[in-house]
């Protein structure tokens, strides 16, 4: 489904000074998570539908668009805070990601959402946190139930 974009958005990235902020709102769920972690990349907390994200320095690193590596991403995520990591070291399965852009001066009006979003793996050293995010890993997915071999289809071999 495509994103509709607002009059507001556009005219934001159309100009050539901003004064309203594209923020970015991650929510983190499991579920052995007592409630999802809500995060923005903003110096206050923001409330969005009803939800409230907490302020949380992070960074995104988008793939290079070549055709021809993986479709995955990270956010690296400032160590600043020790509930993050005790919260990603606590699980063993993947850490499902919902990621939402807005603008600051519109919280309720999600301009581009992306949901279906997993945490494949994480490291962490001192000062960072990296998550590396996936769509899904088509790539591992079994297309059929059926194994081609001699015995099945011999016609193949």
């Amino acid at each position: 489904m495509a994103n509709q974009l607002s009059s507001s958005l556009l005219a934001q990235l159309f100009a050539q000074n901003s004064d309203d902020p594209f923020l970015i709102l991650i929510t983190l769920s499991h579920p052995s998570f007592a409630e999802d972690i809500r995060l923005v990349n903003n110096t206050v907390e923001i409330i969005s539908r009803g939800e409230t994200f907490a302020p949380f320095p992070m960074r995104i690193r988008f793939p290079v668009d070549d055709g021809e590596t993986a479709r995955d991403f990270s956010i690296e995520f400032d160590n600043v805070s020790r509930e993050l990591i005790e919260a990603m070291r606590s699980v063993t399965t993947e850490i499902g990601v919902k990621l939402e852009l807005i603008l600051a001066s519109m919280p309720d009006a999600v301009q581009i959402s992306q949901e279906d979003l997993k945490i494949a793996g994480i490291g962490y050293n001192l000062t960072t946190i990296t998550a590396r995010v996936i769509l899904d890993n088509f790539l591992n997915t079994e297309v059929t139930s059926e194994r081609y071999g001699p015995t099945n289809f011999p016609g193949l071999f």
